[in-house]
């Protein structure tokens, strides 16, 4: 029988809880969503005293080899953010799925990702000196922010617009695949974002299925599973379509595109075809 995720959680509070260098422990992910099920991994935070990266890692390990030790550990560099040092395990005697994500963040870290708009209730663990208090959340920041991001995905939909009917003359059928999930698929998801989960606009295709109306999620599978180059031109007419209703009722709430510093030109809102 594989270890429970209890087991794994409870493991390494124990080896880190009295830990000087630690100064709170907690669980986000799929736990701060109410989203756990058989599939979801173990993510979890640390707050350390800066300059003790190390001596937790190691009790990190410690507390591995407790629970049978490791098939692999990475260091993930792949996205590197301020102040965060993320590595990911997998346990020798635990599922598949049952990953160990742990970001360790630095004492000195302004953003903990805990902001429950953004990134759900966390799980708290252990929090010695109090610093998981909730942060507030800046509605008129966020919503300035959405303005700006919204004006740079209308510019982006128009110099890519149609950007796949190039490569399909050139006969690259896969370059015209990637243009169409990078320029149309994925532009489109981040205005629907701003329109029906605007806390978290720019989680892409992270948990659509969930924070999305049933219809638009069957209408973003759809414009994916395209089975032959020839229906491209028809899913970019839909995804075109909803772009700019989305963008349309965005105006009607407000969310009004911002050019910050005022040097982008653009003839007219509807790109025209070449």
């Amino acid at each position: 029988m594989k270890m429970s995720r209890i087991l794994v959680r409870d493991t390494l509070r124990d080896h880190l809880a009295s830990c000087k260098s630690v100064l709170a422990m907690w669980e986000a992910g799929s736990a701060a969503f109410g989203r756990v099920d058989d599939f979801s991994d173990l993510d979890i935070g640390l707050l350390c005293r800066q300059g003790t990266n190390e001596e937790v890692w190691a009790l990190v390990d410690s507390a591995c080899d407790a629970l049978g030790g490791v098939t692999l550990r990475w260091n993930d560099l792949s996205q590197p953010i301020r102040d965060e040092d993320t590595r990911v395990f997998r346990l020798r005697a635990a599922s598949r799925w049952l990953q160990v994500d742990i970001h360790l963040f630095a004492d000195t870290s302004a953003d903990l990702h805990n902001q429950p708009e953004r990134h759900g209730e966390i799980v708290v663990i252990f929090d010695h000196d109090k610093r998981l208090l909730l942060p507030p959340w800046d509605a008129e920041a966020h919503r300035r922010h959405i303005r700006e991001a919204l004006h740079q995905e209308i510019m982006k939909w128009q110099i890519y617009y149609g950007w796949f009917r190039k490569e399909l003359a050139r006969g690259r059928t896969m370059d015209a695949f990637a243009a169409h999930i990078g320029g149309s698929v994925r532009p489109l998801l981040n205005v629907l974002g701003m329109r029906y989960r605007p806390a978290r606009w720019d989680f892409g295709m992270r948990y659509l299925k969930e924070d999305m109306p049933a219809p638009i999620v069957q209408t973003i599978e759809r414009l994916c599973y395209v089975a032959d180059p020839s229906l491209l031109e028809e899913r970019f007419s839909e995804a075109d379509r909803l772009f700019q209703e989305t963008v349309d009722e965005l105006r009607q709430q407000g969310i009004i595109p911002l050019d910050t510093k005022g040097i982008d030109v653009a003839t007219s809102f509807t790109p025209q075809e070449l």
